[in-house]
């Protein structure tokens, strides 16, 4: 009971009380979002979500995670993202030297965590697809990947630490479920400091004090769901069971399919695929006439509905071919669904105006 309701409280805490003090620093040192172009909101705002949550994490691990050394290069690669994240808020980091801190990163993750995909489970229903020397090289794409979709999703108040601390949750219940304490304390505490900052980013009575997330704390996010997406579904790093790799890709949910969408929709019209539009999922909704408060609520609560048809799916005993190929469906058709946005937007309009 300590570890389930503590652990994330005082993390959460922390969390909170760093925001307290790093919100007046960050409006002297200037480390501010201001409004312009595609950003809507209404006068400057502090960046300092990402440092929060890091700091918060740093103390309430060296309180209650201890004895597992392998996560140093956790820790260290969450440090590195966060920094240059808050360089990039500062003064701007051009693309390609981000992508290469992300890129080293990934190696930490690795090489020096020795974290990597072996397999990608019974995808096909016969035997586990092996991955042998293939398995650094995809997941250094994947976190790569999933990194930039946290990115990506941070376009409104809530929706990208909000979507965060689903899948934290999920990792958390999923890492007490197969027997591994060090993930599920971990990803608990990543729950109660990713809590403390969407206080102040999120409506509540704190919310006049309203602070972003920023860079620095959308990479390492993305970093830390890439890195549990891995370990909790792997048999090499779990005494016990493992989460099924397919379970995952429904865990994350909307962060890959939207993400795949995005980026295929550039790709084919021969844009960058890492370039900022107003064209993911939460801009959609919003064209369709929802306000801003209720787009990040369907999209939350649309994420934990996917987490919960992959968990409640693997706990049936459904194959993972099946929970694959499901998966598989539902992205298609929500890239059918963005491929025709138009018609979507005109024909939901058309029934909320009834």
């Amino acid at each position: 009971m300590f570890e389930f309701f503590w652990l994330p409280v005082i993390s959460a805490m922390l969390s909170a009380g760093a925001v307290l003090i790093l919100r007046p620093l960050a409006t002297r040192g200037g480390l501010l979002d201001h409004p312009g172009g595609r950003k809507r909101h209404e006068g400057s705002t502090p960046l300092v979500g990402g440092i929060a949550i890091l700091i918060a994490l740093w103390i309430s691990s060296t309180m209650f995670v201890r004895g597992y050394d392998h996560y140093t290069a956790l820790y260290i690669g969450l440090t590195l993202l966060a920094v240059v994240g808050m360089f990039d808020d500062l003064n701007g980091v051009s693309p390609l030297s981000k992508l290469a801190f992300q890129f080293f990163a990934a190696i930490l993750m690795t090489s020096w965590g020795e974290v990597s995909l072996h397999s990608l489970g019974d995808l096909l229903y016969k035997r586990d697809v092996l991955l042998y020397a293939w398995g650094i090289p995809l997941t250094l794409l994947a976190t790569l990947s999933v990194v930039n979709a946290i990115n990506m999703t941070d376009g409104m108040d809530g929706l990208a630490g909000g979507l965060s601390f689903i899948v934290f949750g999920w990792f958390a219940w999923l890492a007490h479920d197969i027997g591994n304490p060090g993930a599920f304390r971990i990803c608990l505490l990543m729950c109660g400091a990713i809590a403390g900052f969407l206080l102040f980013n999120m409506p509540s009575p704190l919310r006049r004090r309203l602070v972003f997330l920023g860079d620095a704390g959308s990479l390492l996010l993305g970093y830390g769901i890439s890195w549990f997406s891995v370990e909790l579904s792997q048999k090499e790093y779990n005494a016990g069971a493992h989460v099924p790799p397919a379970v995952m890709l429904w865990v994350v949910g909307l962060i890959l399919v939207d993400l795949l969408a995005v980026v295929l929709r550039r790709a084919i019209q021969g844009r960058n695929p890492l370039s900022a539009d107003r064209t993911h999922l939460h801009h959609l909704l919003l064209r369709m006439g929802f306000s801003t408060k209720q787009t990040v609520w369907f999209l939350l609560l649309g994420n934990f509905l996917l987490g919960l048809v992959g968990v409640v799916a693997w706990k049936l005993g459904v194959p993972e071919s099946i929970i694959f190929a499901t998966f598989l469906l539902f992205t298609g058709f929500h890239l059918l669904v963005m491929q025709r946005a138009w018609i979507v937007i005109r024909w939901v309009r058309r029934i909320r105006s009834r």
